[in-house]
């Protein structure tokens, strides 16, 4: 198993790629995993965090300029860009479906795995690590506020509602990391890291399947729209980071802000509200750009 769980983690780049395809070619497992989706997201933010040390991440939040220069970014990035992006799609005309996933999607926190993506690729993994972690500790708070505001009545489910949920997915996920780092030591999760890997991989694999139930006759339904989905998903994902590496002094700072902005964690929305298969069908194709970071930014030296 050891060895096994060693293997799987030195291909995970390639394990949402799988996922993807085996929710597309299993409606039935995806369909029969959908409910666990809340769940499998607060796994994720646990296998993400396992390996974090909590002791020196608030160390750096401990110094003022540092806290308050993380803090602006922040949020820009949870309150500025949605809002900017949700007043741009309507003034285009580009419809609810738009403004929404644009909305849900900018407002989210970086997925919680960032941090590990940006050391595969070559990025600053500390920075993208600050930056995950504050703004998965705000965004329970902006995120459902941000919803409430912008959208009113269109908005399925009541704001405070929708951050409880959100938030029990978040901190119960960093609440079961401690315990499991305090259960196991900081030297036996050093020890282990591939194994930890291949595990993470396996929970990444659990995590996305759910995400496309029933996409698959949404997508022969609504190709058009599948297109402009995927095409406004590489938009967001790919074009975020290419746009930090351009305009920063250096590819590591640059690629990590570019990759925090760019992969978000919007399928916590999709499990916090109601189901909706034109919302369910853009969450499952923006995690194909995400599965291609590491073939398209690939690490230098």
């Amino acid at each position: 198993m050891t060895a096994a769980l060693g293997w799987v983690g030195a291909r995970a780049r390639w394990i949402l790629l799988i996922g993807a395809f085996a929710g597309l070619a299993l409606p039935g497992a995806a369909s029969f995993l959908r409910p666990a989706l809340p769940f499998f997201v607060a796994m994720v933010y646990a296998l993400a965090m396992l390996r974090i040390d909590p002791v020196a991440v608030l160390r750096g939040f401990a110094r003022p300029a540092h806290l308050a220069r993380l803090m602006a970014l922040v949020l820009a990035m949870l309150v500025l860009s949605p809002v900017l992006a949700f007043f741009a799609a309507r003034a285009l005309g580009l419809g609810p479906a738009f403004e929404t996933a644009l909305l849900y999607t900018l407002a989210a926190p970086p997925i919680a795995s960032s941090a590990a993506m940006c050391l595969i690729v070559g990025f600053d993994g500390r920075r993208a690590l600050e930056l995950t972690v504050l703004s998965s500790l705000v965004m329970p708070v902006t995120g459902p506020a941000l919803a409430g505001l912008l959208l009113g009545d269109a908005l399925a489910l009541d704001p405070l509602a929708l951050g409880l949920r959100m938030a029990a997915m978040i901190f119960g996920g960093f609440a079961a990391a401690m315990i499991l780092r305090r259960i196991m030591g900081p030297a036996r999760i050093a020890a282990n890291a591939p194994q930890l890997d291949g595990l993470a991989a396996l929970g990444f694999l659990l995590f996305i399947m759910p995400l496309f139930d029933g996409v698959g006759p949404s997508i022969a339904a609504l190709p058009g729209l599948s297109l402009a989905f995927l095409a406004l998903s590489a938009l967001l994902v790919l074009g975020a980071i290419a746009l930090g590496l351009r305009l920063a002094k250096s590819r590591e700072a640059g690629g990590a802000l570019g990759a925090v902005w760019g992969t978000r964690s919007v399928a916590i929305y999709l499990a916090a509200l109601p189901p909706d298969p034109l919302f369910t069908l853009y969450v499952a194709l923006y995690q194909l750009p995400m599965a291609a970071i590491a073939m398209v930014f690939r690490r230098r030296g």
